[in-house]
This record gives C-alpha cells, structure tokens and sequence, in this order.
C-alpha cells in the first residue's frame, strides 16, 4: 500500500505543562509542544474521527493521510489540558480509561512506577528493588533470582535504558502479582510520600469529567479494568478484566460497536478472540508503525506521539 494511504494512530499519556508541574522528569509530552504537533497534524494529515476509522477499516475508504489521536489511562491531564485544546481546534480525541481509576480511586501500580522514576535516581531504585526482593525470596523461594530477572529483563528499548525497563518490567510482570503490588507501594511512599489514594484523585478523571467529554463529541474507548498485560493473563483472569471493564464503561460505549486499546500493548489470539465475540470492533497496540490495509483490525499498530514533529521525525520511516 502507499504511503498516503496510511493509517497514522498518535499515541498519548501525560500532556501537562512540565517545566511547572511537581514531576517535571515525567515522560510526556509538554503543553505548548502538544498545541505546536496539533497544528503540524492539521496541516500534514486529514485528522479523523474513531467512528470514522470504524467505517474506514470496514469499507476501505479512509483518506489519504489519515491520522488519529488516542490519548491513554485516563489522566486529569486529559480533561484539563488536553481536552480544551481539541475542542478549540475541532479535533476529536479518543481516549482509553482503565475501569479501576474512576470507580474505585486505586493508583494503578504502572502509575506508582512513573512517578516513582520520575522522583528518584534509577540506580538507586534498582538497588532498592534488589533489596526488596532478596527479602521477599525468604517467603517465596522459587522467586527468580536478581541476577536471572536482570539477565530476562533488562532490555534497552526505543525510550528507555536496559535499567529502567528492568525496573518496570519487574513490577509489572515479572514477579507474581501480589509482590510487585506490595513493593511498587513501598518504593512509591519512600521517593512521592503521598498517600495513594489522595494521589489517584489528582491523577485520574472522574466519572463526571470522562461524561462531560463523551456528551461534547470526544470517544471513550476501554483500556482494561486493572491495566493488566491481557496477554500473560489466564484465559478465566482475562475474560473477568474484559467483563468488568465492560460493566464500569457501560455508559460511555456502544456495547455492539466498541474499541479496546490493550494495556502495554499486550494480547494474544484468546484476547482477540474474548473481544470480537463481545463487540469490539478495533483493537489498538503498541506497535511502532503506520497501519495498513494487511493489518487486522485487531492489532492496529499506534506511533508514539515523539516520532512526530517537533518531537522527531520517525513517523515518515515507520511504515
């Protein structure tokens, strides 16, 4: 397929002021850079509604250049500065809101980890994160050791050094899961020091807010009840995330016609499977390239909002 008749999918987590902000080492994209790539967009790409990528994707009659926002995990961010924004450029923006943040006020542990990198040397997490584990394996001695877990995980990416996707990967995966709760707490309250649910009220919309942006045309699509990595789930654990995901975003979603945006970029044929027979109609990844015809609508790569102007340049490679 040519390159105009690409899908571009933009990707998008923090959106804030950053120099001015109380995390300001957070990665994500600053206020005036966001409203300086909306206007690169608009003059670069045709800029598309989800409903119309729905219908696109069915009857191949997407236009040339078409891009789509897609905005991740539900952040105050988005209601505040983002979402004025769109409005005042007449953009729609998708956005993908893990079921948990709004309905129980519970900081997600993938929260506890950026805001913890963004308070604290990596070095000096990762020697913690030692620690912790060293303790713990005189409770579970059949966890792996640290140098076997460096050895599987420590893995450089395109963002991140070998050491902080270490750092990640251990407390988002690697380790069983009532462990790596109990540790990205106790490394959360020694570098933030607030308390978490004080914290998740400030992090994350309300059911009000993601309300007030459905009614003025914006999408709200699911990204998961708990944020799981669907894909490393059992099939019983993935279907009852799914369904409870389901039942939380039941007023913001088209129970027949319905997007999913998977956690980390994690699924597996049970995942697209579980959907399709639900209703979903697209399933969004973390694959870094444009999306063609040859995709399946359920594996729609996204480009990360830095391979665009002014951030990068990437974009015009990743096909």
């Amino acid at each position: 397929m040519e390159h105009n008749h690409r899908l571009y999918i933009a990707m998008y987590h923090y959106v804030r002021d950053l120099s001015h902000s109380r995390y300001p080492r957070i990665k994500g994209m600053d206020t005036d850079l966001f409203e300086e790539q909306l206007n690169f967009f608009k003059k670069e790409f045709q800029i598309v509604t989800m409903e119309e990528v729905i219908s696109g994707r069915i009857t191949g009659t997407l236009p040339e250049k078409a891009l789509l926002l897609t905005f991740d995990d539900g952040y105050m961010d988005h209601f505040t500065t983002v979402f004025p924004v769109l409005k005042r450029h007449h953009i729609q923006g998708s956005f993908f809101i893990p079921g948990k943040t709004f309905t129980e006020n519970i900081l997600l542990d993938v929260n506890k980890l950026h805001f913890t990198l963004a308070s604290a040397d990596i070095k000096d997490l990762v020697k913690d994160l030692f620690s912790l584990l060293d303790e713990k394996r005189k409770e579970e001695p059949l966890l792996l050791s640290n140098e076997e877990l460096y050895r599987q995980y420590a893995v450089k990416s395109r963002f991140d050094d070998a050491d902080t996707i270490f750092f990640k990967r251990c407390l988002q995966t690697a380790i069983p899961e009532h462990i790596r709760n109990e540790i990205s707490s106790l490394l959360f309250e020694k570098y933030v020091g607030m308390p978490e649910d004080c914290f998740a009220r400030e992090l994350y919309m309300s059911r009000d807010q993601i309300r007030c942006m459905k009614e003025d045309g914006m999408f709200i699509g699911l990204h998961g009840y708990d944020h799981y990595w669907l894909g490393n789930l059992s099939e019983p654990k993935m279907r009852r995330d799914i369904d409870k995901s389901l039942e939380v975003m039941d007023e913001f979603i088209d129970p027949d016609c319905w997007v999913m945006n998977y956690p980390y970029g994690s699924y597996n044929e049970d995942v697209i499977s579980y959907i399709s027979q639900k209703g979903c109609a697209l399933g969004l990844t973390t694959i870094a390239k444009a999306a063609c015809a040859d995709d399946g609508n359920y594996a729609l790569p996204r480009l990360d909002c830095n391979d665009f102007p002014p951030k990068s340049n990437n974009y015009i490679h990743a096909v």
